[in-house]
């Protein structure tokens, strides 16, 4: 695949991610905190992907971890809903209520 077709690719999902998140989140003040580092890091890697350029996997990870940061911030890692399956499928106790 071409690597900057990759990069479009990368960067239409980073997009769509980050608008699903902004999307009635558990709270603003709260996605504000999570989603700001990777809109951060998105800005100082776009600023120098002509002189410095990882590879494609690296920006894979990148946005891997950035998709994460979004989940978190849409619900809050207290109550993504996968966390809540896990809990219930191995019946783990918790210790929030």
């Amino acid at each position: 695949m071409n690597r900057d077709l990759f990069s479009s690719f990368l960067l239409s999902g980073f997009t769509a991610v980050l608008l699903w998140s902004a999307i009635h989140p558990h709270d603003y003040f709260t996605w504000i905190l999570e989603v700001f580092p990777a809109i951060l890091a998105l800005v100082a890697l776009a600023v120098t992907y002509r002189k410095f350029q990882f590879t494609p996997f690296v920006y894979a990870l990148i946005m891997l971890h950035a998709c994460i940061l979004f989940v978190g911030g849409h619900y809050t890692y207290a109550e993504v809903p996968l966390f809540n399956w896990i809990r219930d499928h191995f019946q783990f106790e918790s210790t929030a209520e």
